[in-house]
């Protein structure tokens, strides 16, 4: 296990700082590390939305409440949910089997569970809020619905001063089964001038991917190419925003593309042409919601408007679709190969 020495410099030479501990200097786990991490999730990794701290609504099919009590709950930019548990000192032993715990429950919400649950959070922190701008704002940092196939499969992280064996080696052996688990250690130094934490991943170690072998699992690799989607879709507008391939203002046709779908391309294309305004979009050049449906005058991010579309001409919602590949400008250049040109292309202009 890598030694961390934190020296402080500034003299002649580097003079070593002190480790201390959250009881050193009078600090509690839940009102300072917990506090802490929920005013910058970066802290633990980058890219999260806390959703609620200290959850127990918790009860049986029988109506029996339960007693335990979540730490954190987050969303990360891919649409996974996040169980984050805090040990101020040492992690015990069992800190693993305490956050599966965790995460086989939160499995189990829905999308108006988490829009409702991160409402009462952000009530109790002060904050005005109904559950349809909770589910906003959960859309809003995905960049588009939540899948429940993503939500099914929440990710652990264990936050710890440092973690026994049995913790590392059974969560080495769960990465190994498929399960996205992992270990951040924090320390606390004592520089004689103040104090200061560092944080860093003990688990998994940079580039291990490139040297283990997962198991394969089919419901797994789909998961994963749902969020590898998901977030292509995301980079694709903002590459477009950078090289401005598209305007704002500018027209953009809505094209089948030849993916594997839940629904007949030609009866989507039917539809389109029932009404044309269906197959109009207008680019805004908002972040997250850059097109404008010429059909209800409403903003969507690529792909929730094809979900839409799906939605309305079959009733029900796709889990999965690559949006960025459905418009197209009028040399029929889709927004995935758009984002592909370099600054200042000009694309062309629909009419």
């Amino acid at each position: 296990m890598t030694i961390e020495r934190v020296s402080v410099i500034g003299g002649t030479q580097p003079v070593e700082a002190k480790e201390v501990g959250l009881p050193d200097l009078g600090l509690r786990e839940r009102a300072d590390l917990q506090k802490w991490i929920i005013n910058d999730p970066s802290l633990v990794e980058p890219g999260l939305l806390i959703l609620t701290e200290e959850y127990d609504k918790w009860a049986t099919s029988a109506g029996d409440r339960l007693r335990d009590r979540l730490d954190l709950l987050a969303l990360d930019t891919e649409g996974h949910l996040v169980v984050i548990e805090l040990k101020r000192d040492g992690a015990p032993d069992d800190a693993h089997l305490q956050a599966i715990t965790y995460a086989a429950m939160v499995s189990r919400f829905t999308e108006d569970d988490l829009a409702r649950i991160h409402c009462e959070f952000l009530r109790r922190s002060g904050r005005e809020c109904d559950a349809q701008e909770a589910l906003r704002a959960l859309r809003e940092h995905c960049g588009d619905d939540l899948d429940v196939a993503l939500l099914k499969q929440p990710r652990l992280v264990l936050v710890a001063r440092s973690f026994p064996r049995q913790v590392t080696s059974t969560t080495v052996w769960l990465s190994e089964m498929g399960l996205d688990i992992k270990l951040v250690q924090f320390r606390l130094w004592d520089t004689g001038a103040g104090h200061v934490m560092t944080t860093s991943v003990l688990y998994p170690v940079p580039g291990m991917e490139e040297f283990t072998v997962v198991p394969a699992r089919t419901e797994k690799a789909e998961t994963t190419q749902r969020a590898a989607n998901s977030v292509r879709n995301r980079k694709a507008v903002l590459r477009i925003l950078d090289n401005g391939a598209v305007k704002p203002g500018q027209t953009l046709r809505f094209r089948s593309f030849p993916e594997s779908l839940a629904w007949n391309n030609d009866d989507m294309d039917q539809w389109v042409a029932e009404d044309p305004a269906r197959g109009r979009a207008t680019w805004t050049g908002h972040r997250l919601r850059p097109l404008r449906w010429e059909y209800d005058d409403a903003d969507y991010a690529p792909t929730s408007l094809v979900k839409t579309m799906v939605e309305q001409l079959t009733g029900s919602r796709p889990n999965t679709v690559y949006g960025t590949r459905y418009w197209v400008d009028t040399a029929g250049r889709d927004l995935a190969e758009l984002a592909e040109l370099p600054a200042g292309t000009e694309s062309a202009v629909a009419g």
